[in-house]
């Protein structure tokens, strides 16, 4: 069975570079010229021909072309907002820095208010729209509705 089996990939293996050879033949060959006489289909009658299938138009696959945008120096830009009035400092809220505990890689500080202290760490809130944005040695870094962190210092 073993024999029959070997016998039989040899042949389709010959029969596969036979194949293969012929193909790179064929299309390694140089065209041919044509000699013949070329036969052009007359048609007998004069009635008017069938309209022609035009060509399936596909959707876009990636959307229809777009004319350019305006940049954004032909856009107007919007009147200049006046600045902020600035916020009191975060100790006239009432919030003191009583100490700062570290554990390992993680450090925990104590607020006071006066309705009542708080362990907090980095990225806990103190009250809505005020988060503590960082805790070192200097003392506690407060940001307020998103704006550049303060410094809650410890009191002496």
């Amino acid at each position: 069975m073993r024999l029959i089996a070997a016998i039989l990939t040899c042949g389709a293996l010959a029969l596969a570079a036979l194949a293969g050879q012929e193909l790179w033949l064929l299309l390694t060959a140089a065209p041919q010229k044509d000699t013949g006489v070329q036969i052009a289909a007359v048609s007998q009658s004069d009635a008017p021909r069938p309209p022609q299938k035009q060509a399936h138009r596909w959707p876009a696959l990636f959307g229809e072309r777009q004319p350019p945008k305006p940049t954004a120096a032909a856009t107007p830009q919007a009147a200049p907002q006046p600045p902020k009035t600035p916020k009191p400092p975060i100790e006239s809220l009432g919030y003191v820095l009583k100490g700062r505990v570290q554990a390992g890689p993680a450090t925990w500080a104590i607020v006071s208010h006066p309705s009542g202290e708080q362990l907090v760490r980095q990225g806990d809130a103190l009250r809505a729209g005020i988060t503590i944005a960082r805790i070192d040695a200097k003392g506690l870094w407060i940001s307020r509705e998103g704006d550049a962190p303060e410094l809650l210092e410890f009191t002496q």
